[in-house]
């Protein structure tokens, strides 16, 4: 279509419904009668030629295009209100800023109940909205770039991996460990290299196929593990660990934060588990100030990413 022909505030509409998902809360957050939305909505529908919003029992759902154009007409009207409106000092006390964050389950469970704590008390009207990670060791820059999330945690690339405009800052580096029940065999005797392929392992693991480094690294040793349960999910296979007899090889303040579970030093030499925050926004002035919140955190979490002992 021709830009030309389409009224912008257009698109103020398009981003409350895509945010809000229903007609009357998206009206009130842009100071329209629902009448008004809906004409609004009927114009968006003629203007792009797509239904663009379906009703559904709870409220509307985005068509497929919607949710094409959602994050990049969110990432258009911030850019211009940077550009037009004057630059106000960000007040934690007083802002009701949306942080939206992507995050692994591990980097959640490790960062975010002090970081709401400290919102609690610092910026009590801060709201955050987390979502996970789509892979565990790479950046979702498109969502970052399209202004569709403002930071992501976790297991990233430093940023002489990243693209032009995104920034990497280290939270978090810690080593690995070989975690399983206080009452397993293995907490009896060395755990050599041997014992360790032997065992039957669980392990996190994003990819498809049922595979990893530590896989790779026993096999040009001449070994090879059992891998009996294989998840995304860091927490539950720390669940499945305290009832059965595998193991794993995962941070080590995972292990340590579960009474129920040992940890030990894992015989094989493989790479740190580093956590990095992830952005591109460099002017924004919450952003910086949530990231010193998380350089804190993660300093007073220092205490967890020593070498793994007994």
């Amino acid at each position: 279509m021709n830009i030309r022909a389409l009224d912008l505030n257009l698109l103020l509409a398009f981003d409350a419904l895509y945010e809000e998902r229903n007609v009357s809360r998206a009206a009130r957050r842009i100071g329209l009668s629902q009448p008004a939305m809906s004409n609004a909505l009927a114009r968006l529908r003629v203007a792009l030629a797509d239904p663009l919003f379906e009703r559904t029992g709870r409220g509307i759902r985005p068509s497929p295009r919607a949710e094409r154009l959602g994050p990049a007409v969110r990432s258009g009207i911030a850019q211009l209100r940077r550009a037009l409106e004057p630059d106000p000092r960000f007040d934690p006390r007083t802002s009701n800023r949306l942080f939206r964050l992507a995050l692994s389950d591990y980097s959640e469970y490790r960062i975010l109940p002090a970081l709401v704590a400290a919102l609690a008390q610092e910026a009590p009207h801060v709201r955050l909205q987390v979502r996970r990670l789509d892979a565990l060791f790479s950046v979702p820059e498109a969502d970052l770039r399209l202004g569709a999330i403002d930071l992501a945690i976790g297991f990233s690339p430093d940023a002489r991996s990243l693209e032009e405009g995104t920034a990497a800052e280290t939270l978090i580096e810690e080593q690995n460990s070989v975690v399983f029940r206080r009452n397993h065999p293995f907490a009896q005797g060395p755990l050599t290299l041997e014992r360790y392929a032997e065992a039957s392992h669980a392990a996190v693991i994003f990819r498809t196929e049922p595979w990893g480094l530590i896989d790779q690294e026993l096999a040009a040793r001449g070994l090879h593990r059992r891998l009996q349960y294989a998840s995304p999910h860091f927490l539950a296979v720390c669940d499945v660990l305290r009832q059965t007899d595998l193991i794993a090889t995962l941070p080590t303040a995972l292990g340590r934060r579960h009474p129920e579970l040992v940890t030990r030093p894992v015989p094989l030499t493989l790479p740190t588990f580093v956590t990095r925050v992830v952005w591109r926004d460099h002017d924004d002035e919450s952003l910086a100030w949530l990231r010193q919140r998380l350089r804190l955190i993660a300093a007073s979490a220092g205490r967890f990413t020593a070498t793994p002992g007994s």
